[in-house]
């Protein structure tokens, strides 16, 4: 599991990258990156997921698709950003 954050415009996301091996698949959950209780500006943790996308292991006859979860709109410039950076994990995990 990997959690990367950026800010876009003043706002906090993250990328969720989660493998199951009991579905022989990658799970990538975008999400606003919230603060901790105990914290403003430091560590963050992901909220409730705007987006998952799910891409199983090619040997599983299971086509990728994606979640759209709770109907909040996601900036287009962190969509892209979303939908690249999961191209590249899962060509760098498939090499």
């Amino acid at each position: 599991m990997s959690l990367e954050i950026w800010e876009h415009n003043g706002e906090y996301y993250c990328l969720l990258s989660t493998y199951v091996k009991g579905d022989e698949a990658w799970y990538f959950e975008l999400s606003e990156a919230l603060p901790t209780p105990d914290s403003w500006q430091g560590p963050r943790l992901p909220g409730t997921p705007s987006l998952t996308a799910a891409a199983h292991d090619p040997d599983v006859d299971k086509p990728p698709y994606v979640f759209a979860g709770n109907g909040e709109s996601i900036p287009f410039e962190v969509l892209t950003r979303f939908v690249n950076r999961v191209a590249e994990l899962l060509s760098e995990n498939r090499a």
